[in-house]
C-alpha cells in the first residue's frame, strides 16, 4: 500500500512541474470554485441581483464535464460512461475494454463506491434514462451470450435505455456523495446528461465523421486461442470489424427569443463472423442512432420554455454458431417527449417538467422453430439438410442445426411530472437560509410479449424414407425425417405497472464559516408498497474564512430503483410437451410445465445504501487539492433464500438479506485556471482512488445470494457476506490529464496517463469440510473455494490530437486523431477458471480518425 501511496504523491508533485517546464511565464486567474446560479427579482422597480449557490459540501461530491472538455477527451465509442474515466470515485468492470470484442458499441457499466452497476440513476435533461426492466442481465458481462440465445430470455438492453453519444451533450453532471435530496432511485451514483440547447445568436451547424477498424487496431491474443480468434469462431472473437460514426447538427434561431436545434448521430459497426463447420462468413451488425429536436423560447417576463423530442433506437444483429437461418436481432431504445418551464418570481424560481418515454427491447429470430436435423443418417444423405453443424465429414450420423425462437419483447411506457422550487436566500434567527423543495410523480406501464408460438424439436428426429408430412409441419421433411416430440412455448403476454411518488425538502443554512445542509426525500410506490424516508445531511466549515481550507462531511441515505423483471418473468418459461406416433398423426399436448422459477417479492423492503463521508479541500498555491473518504453500507438488498412449489408453480423466495460495503479514498488536484504560456495554454488534473468493497450478493439481483453461504476466501472460512467484492474492485487507480493548446498552430493535444494496480481474480470449486480440516474448524459441509488469480499493475497512455483550420468567415475544418494505448501495452483482464484456458487482454494500440466541418 505504501508503494502505491508514494506513486500517487509523486504524480501529484510532478504534474505542476511538468507544466512549468514548458515556459515559466505563468499567469493563473483566481476564481471561486463554488458553482452558483443567478436570478433577477423585481423589487420596487429596481433590479436586485440574488445569487444562489450550490452548498459547498455537495460540490465536493459533484463533477461537471463541459462540452469543451468532452471534445478534448481521448475516446473510443463516446458513450456516457466513457466520460467517467476521469472520476476517481467510479470503478469500471475488471474486464472492461475487452480486446477481443472491439466491434461492440454498447456502453460499459460502472460502479460507485461498491454499489451494483445497475443501481445508478442515469438521466437525460433531468428525465430517467434507466432501463428498469432487466438492467442486470448476464451480470453486466458484455461478452456473455446475448439476450435471445434462449426462448425464455427476458429481453434487456443494458443499464441505460438510450445509448446517446457524447457529441450531443452540453454538460455532464456526476454526483457520487452528499447527493442533494432532489435526486432519488439509486444506491450508487447519479449521472445527468444535459443536451445542447439552441444558440439564439446565429445560425450554425456541424457535420462530422469518425472511424476505426481492425487494420487500425493492435491485438493481444493468447496463443491457445490464436487460430480460433483469427477465424472468428465465436461471437466474441472479433478479429475483423469496421466502425463508422456520423453526426450532423443544425442550429437555427427563429428570433432573438426562440430557436431550434436538430441533431442526428449514427454509430454503426460491421463484424464478420465465421461458421467454422458450415464454412461460411456472415456479418454481424451493431447500430445506434439518435434523432434530437429541441426548441427554446424566452418569454418577455424572463420565463424559459423548452420542448424536446428524441428518437434513439439501437440494434444488434447476432448469429448462432453453425446454425442455418439462426440469425436474430436485438432492438432497443425508443422515443421520448418532454416540455420544461422555468418561471422566475419574486420569491425565486420554479422549474416544471412533464415527459413521456416509450422504450422497448425487441428480439426477432429468422425462424419460429429450432431443430437438429440429420444431414446424414448412417449411410443416407439428406437432400434438404445439405450442411452439417456437428459430427465429422465421415461420421455415420451428422446433424445440421436450424432456426430460432420467434419474436418476443419487453416494453415500458413512463409518464413523468415534477416540479422544483428554489427559494431566494433569506436570513432568519442569525442564519442564512436557502430552501429547495419539490415533488415527482412517475407512472410505469410495462409488458412482456411472445408474439407467436415457438417450437423446439426434442431429442433427435426419426429417419423414415416413407415420411409424408402434413401441410405446414415445420418439424418434418418429406421422404426423410420427422420429430415425434416437440416443446411448445405458447404465445404469451404479461403486464406489470406501478406508480412512484416522491417529495423532497432541503435547507442550506450558513452561520459565519459553518454551512449545514439538512434534507429529506420521501418516496412511495405501489409495487413494493414501502414508504421510504431518505435523510440527507451535509456540512462544511471554512477553517480560516478565506475559502482556502474547507472541511466537509455528510451522512446520507439513498433508496434503490425498482426492478420490473420480477413481474414480467411470471410464466415466461412455461411450456407444453407435445407428442405424436408418426408424421401423419396429430400432436397430443401434455400438461403445462414450468422449467424455471418465478419470483415471490411479497413483503420485501426497498434496498438502500447508507453513506458517511469526510473530506478536506485545500488551496495550495494556484491549485485545489481535495481528499475525500466515503463509506457505504448497502442494506436490505435482494437475495434468494429458498424455493417453493405451489400447485405446480415454482417460486424463488426473495429476501432482504444481501448486503454490500464500500470504502473509497480519493484525491483530486486541479489548477485554479489553465496556465498561459507564451506559445501554449496548459491545463491539467490529477486523480487517485483507493477502494475496498465487499458484497454478499456477488451474483446480482436475480440469482442465488445469501449472507450465510460458507466460502473459503483468502485461506479462511467465512460467510459469503464477509468477502471482498469480486468485480469493480481495483484497489488503486491514478490518472493524470494534460491538455495543451497551441494557438499559433490551431492545435490541441490532450494526454491521459493512467495507472491501475494489479487486482486479484478468482476461480471457484467446491470444498467438502470434514473433521480435521484446519481451515474449516468445527464447520462440516460444503464450502465454495475461491482460488486466487493475480493480475499485474499496468499503465495506460492515451492521446487526442485536434487540428482546426479556419476556412471562410465562421467556417472551419477540424481533423482529429485519437491514439489509445499509445505504447501498445499488453494488459491481462481475465483468466478462465481452467488453468489450461486462455487469457484475455485489453485492447492494444487503437487509432481513430475523425473530421468535422463547422459553420
Amino acid at each position: 500500500m505504501y508503494r502505491k501511496a508514494y506513486l500517487v504523491l509523486a504524480m501529484a508533485a510532478l504534474a505542476p512541474f511538468a507544466a512549468y517546464a514548458v515556459e515559466n511565464d505563468i499567469t493563473p486567474v483566481d476564481v471561486d470554485t463554488k458553482n452558483s446560479t443567478q436570478t433577477d427579482a423585481d423589487k420596487g422597480g429596481e433590479d436586485t441581483l440574488i445569487v444562489r449557490s450550490t452548498p459547498t459540501s455537495q460540490t465536493m461530491g459533484t463533477q461537471i464535464i463541459t462540452a469543451e472538455q468532452i471534445s478534448k477527451m481521448p475516446t473510443r465509442n463516446g458513450s456516457v460512461t466513457e466520460l467517467l474515466k476521469n472520476n476517481p470515485n467510479v470503478q469500471f468492470a475488471n474486464a472492461a475494454d475487452n480486446g477481443n470484442t472491439q466491434g461492440e458499441i454498447q456502453p460499459e457499466n460502472v460502479s460507485f463506491h461498491g454499489e451494483k452497476f445497475y443501481q445508478n440513476n442515469y438521466m437525460i435533461d433531468g428525465l430517467s434514462n434507466n432501463n428498469t426492466i432487466n438492467p442486470g442481465a448476464n451480470g453486466g458481462d458484455l461478452t456473455a451470450d446475448p439476450d435471445g440465445y434462449s426462448p425464455t430470455d427476458l429481453p434487456a438492453g443494458g443499464a441505460q435505455s438510450f445509448w446517446i453519444n457524447s457529441e450531443l451533450i452540453e454538460s455532464l453532471e456526476v454526483f457520487d456523495s452528499n447527493i442533494a435530496a432532489k435526486y432519488g432511485d439509486f444506491t450508487g451514483g447519479v449521472v445527468d446528461a444535459k443536451l445542447k440547447d439552441p444558440d439564439l445568436q446565429k445560425a450554425s451547424g456541424r457535420v462530422s465523421f469518425r472511424t476505426t477498424s481492425d487494420s487500425l487496431t493492435e491485438y493481444h491474443v493468447d496463443e491457445k486461442i490464436q487460430e480460433d480468434f483469427n477465424q472468428a469462431s465465436s461471437l466474441y472473437y472479433q478479429p475483423k470489424f469496421t466502425k463508422k460514426f456520423y453526426s450532423a447538427t443544425i442550429n437555427q434561431p427563429l428570433s432573438d427569443k426562440a430557436g431550434l436545434i436538430f441533431s442526428y448521430n449514427r454509430q454503426e459497426s460491421e463484424i464478420p463472423y465465421y461458421h467454422s463447420i458450415i464454412g461460411a462468413w456472415e456479418n454481424q451488425e451493431r447500430l445506434a442512432e439518435t434523432f434530437l429536436l429541441k426548441g427554446n423560447y424566452l418569454a418577455d417576463n424572463g420565463d424559459t420554455f423548452r420542448a424536446t423530442a428524441m428518437y434513439s433506437p439501437h440494434e444488434s444483429t447476432y448469429l448462432k454458431r453453425n446454425v442455418k437461418n439462426g440469425a436474430f436481432t436485438n432492438e432497443g431504445g425508443g422515443y421520448r417527449f418532454n416540455v420544461e418551464w422555468e418561471h422566475l418570481a419574486d420569491w425565486g424560481k420554479l422549474s416544471s417538467l412533464v415527459g413521456y418515454q416509450h422504450e422497448q427491447n425487441h428480439i426477432e429470430h429468422a425462424a419460429d422453430y429450432y431443430a437438429s436435423w440429420y444431414s446424414r443418417y448412417k449411410n443416407e444423405e439428406s437432400d434438404q439438410i445439405n450442411w452439417y453443424s456437428s459430427g465429422s465429414e465421415t461420421a455415420a450420423n451428422r446433424f445440421g442445426y436450424y432456426g430460432g425462437y420467434g419474436e418476443f419483447e419487453t416494453e415500458k411506457n413512463t409518464y413523468t411530472a415534477k416540479q422544483n422550487y428554489e427559494f431566494n436566500p433569506f436570513k432568519l434567527a442569525q442564519l442564512n437560509h436557502q430552501i429547495d423543495l419539490g415533488w415527482q410523480l412517475d407512472l410505469y406501464d410495462a409488458s412482456y410479449r411472445r408474439f407467436r408460438d415457438v417450437y423446439l424439436g426434442r431429442s433427435t428426429p426419426t429417419w423414415d424414407s416413407s415420411t409424408v408430412c402434413q401441410a405446414g409441419d415445420s418439424l418434418c421433411i418429406d421422404g426423410e425425417q420427422y420429430y415425434k416430440s416437440r416443446t411448445l412455448y405458447p404465445t404469451r403476454s404479461v403486464e406489470g405497472n406501478y406508480t412512484n411518488y416522491a417529495a423532497y425538502l432541503q435547507d442550506s443554512m450558513t452561520w459565519g464559516r459553518l454551512e449545514v445542509t439538512p434534507g429529506v426525500r420521501v418516496s412511495y410506490d405501489n409495487y413494493l408498497e414501502n414508504v421510504n424516508i431518505a435523510p440527507r445531511l451535509a456540512a462544511s466549515f471554512d477553517v480560516f474564512g478565506d475559502r482556502k481550507s474547507r472541511i466537509f462531511t455528510g451522512a446520507n441515505r439513498y433508496y434503490a430503483q425498482n426492478m420490473l423483471a420480477y413481474k414480467l418473468r411470471s410464466g415466461i418459461s412455461q411450456y407444453y410437451v407435445e407428442t405424436r406416433t408418426d408424421a401423419s398423426s396429430p400432436w397430443v399436448s401434455g400438461d403445462l410445465t414450468t422449467s424455471s422459477y418465478d419470483y415471490d417479492v411479497s413483503k420485501l423492503k426497498t434496498p438502500y445504501s447508507d453513506e458517511l463521508n469526510l473530506g478536506l479541500s485545500q488551496r495550495i498555491l494556484d491549485t485545489v487539492w481535495t481528499v475525500k473518504y466515503v463509506h457505504r453500507d448497502g442494506k436490505n438488498q435482494f437475495g434468494r433464500s429458498s424455493t417453493t412449489d405451489e400447485n405446480g408453480k415454482k417460486y424463488y423466495v426473495l429476501t432482504n438479506e444481501a448486503t454490500t460495503q464500500g470504502d473509497t479514498v480519493s484525491l483530486s488536484i486541479e489548477p485554479i485556471s489553465p496556465y498561459k504560456f507564451k506559445y501554449a495554454d496548459v491545463n491539467w488534473s490529477l486523480g487517485a482512488n483507493y477502494s475496498n468493497n465487499k458484497s454478499s450478493s456477488q451474483t446480482y439481483y436475480d440469482q442465488s445470494s445469501s449472507d450465510d453461504n460458507m466460502v473459503i476466501f483468502k485461506g479462511k472460512l467465512m460467510e459469503k457476506g464477509d468477502m471482498d467484492a469480486l468485480d469493480y474492485n481495483t484497489p488503486w487507480t491514478v490518472f493524470l490529464n494534460v491538455d495543451t493548446h497551441i494557438p499559433l498552430l490551431n492545435l490541441n493535444w490532450s494526454q491521459r496517463l493512467g495507472y491501475t494496480s494489479g487486482y486479484t481474480g478468482y476461480s471457484t470449486s467446491t470444498e467438502t469440510c470434514v473433521e480435521g480440516n484446519i481451515i474449516c474448524g468445527n464447520y462440516t459441509g460444503n464450502a465454495t473455494l475461491y482460488t486466487e488469480e493475480k493480475y499485474d499493475d499496468y499503465f495506460s497512455y492515451d492521446w487526442r490530437l485536434m487540428y482546426n483550420q479556419p476556412i471562410f468567415k465562421d467556417q472551419s475544418l477540424q481533423i482529429s486523431l485519437d491514439i489509445l494505448n499509445v505504447f501498445n501495452t499488453a494488459v491481462e483482464t481475465h483468466k478462465s477458471t481452467s488453468s489450461s484456458s486462455a487469457t484475455t487482454y485489453k485492447t492494444g494500440r487503437q487509432i481513430w480518425l475523425g473530421a468535422s466541418w463547422s459553420w
